[in-house]
């Protein structure tokens, strides 16, 4: 099935016109569902409800899985599952039928404003402090994906760099205000690291890389991880951490769902919504702290 794989994901590129994100999560979702199908001996022609509810177990206890990947993986299976039907390799679909793993509602992990603090100001002394800074100070002001902050383009600063656009998924654009700190940091880069790293003016990225090429999503991760053991963070520190800890402390401050919503450029406000679960916990704190019949 490894020929039918490569063409599927050949048919998501050249004629659905996916991206490369998408594309790269299919290959990945379909290579667990091929393991698995393997661990429990099953052939996926032959898969119905009860087969697929075995197979998202199997990931769940072999893989340790979380649900939101079952159900991200299902739907990408379901939609394999269509295409092989299409293309008379699978004589029916019963695939369709499987139910969606149940969701729970887990609260997303966030920094502090402190931690936030500490992370910005743990970058590692060297030629690259202040495109470092940046980075991580994009990350926090925008709220953005890794994919979004790394491709940023000189283009997309906008009125004169008080705005960002980001390109989101889908290829859903948004704009993103900056503050005073990530646009004093932007300013510093573009003075004194970035005409080094790009001296002919050869590239259209924002962050690059010490070789002047565009700064990567894994360099991107390794710096934002790195920052946090030099910060002294005790729990993951990972580029999404700050993409939450940016709604969620929009939302401690004030900020109306809606527009939490359009700056994180999310399709569905019940996406969105969950943070107000994380904002609700200071809530009850702040209740039990100061309510007279909280006790």
């Amino acid at each position: 099935m490894l020929d039918a794989r490569a063409a599927f994901l050949a048919y998501c590129r050249l004629e659905l016109g996916l991206s490369g994100n998408t594309i790269a999560a299919y290959k990945r979702d379909l290579a667990l569902v091929y393991s698995a199908l393997t661990g429990l001996g099953l052939d996926l022609t032959q898969c119905g409800p009860d087969e697929v509810g075995r197979l998202l177990a199997w990931l769940r206890d072999k893989r340790r899985l979380a649900s939101s990947s079952l159900v991200r993986l299902l739907v990408s299976l379901r939609m394999y599952a269509r295409w092989l039907v299409g293309e008379k390799l699978m004589e029916r679909d019963r695939i369709q039928l499987a139910q969606m793993p149940k969701l729970w509602n887990v609260l997303p992990e966030v920094l502090s404003v402190d931690e936030v603090e500490r992370l910005l100001h743990a970058v590692a002394d060297g030629p690259l402090r202040l495109r470092d800074r940046l980075a991580l100070e994009l990350l926090y002001a925008c709220g953005g994906r890794a994919s979004e902050v790394a491709g940023l383009g000189l283009e997309d600063l906008k009125e004169h760099a008080s705005l960002v656009q980001l390109h989101g998924k889908g290829g859903k654009d948004r704009m993103v205000p900056l503050g005073e700190r990530a646009r004093s940091a932007l300013r510093r880069y573009l003075a004194e690291v970035r005409p080094i790293l790009d001296p002919q003016h050869r590239q259209r990225h924002l962050l690059l890389s010490a070789r002047g090429r565009p700064l990567s999503r894994h360099a991107l991760w390794k710096l934002v991880h790195d920052a946090g053991l030099r910060a002294g963070i005790t729990k993951p520190v990972y580029t999404h951490l700050l993409r939450h800890s940016f709604a969620t402390h929009l939302l401690e401050g004030g900020a109306d769902l809606r527009s939490v919503q359009e700056l994180l450029g999310h399709a569905n406000l019940t996406t969105t919504q969950r943070y107000t679960h994380v904002d609700a916990k200071r809530l009850i704190d702040v209740h039990r702290k100061f309510h007279p019949r909280s006790i």
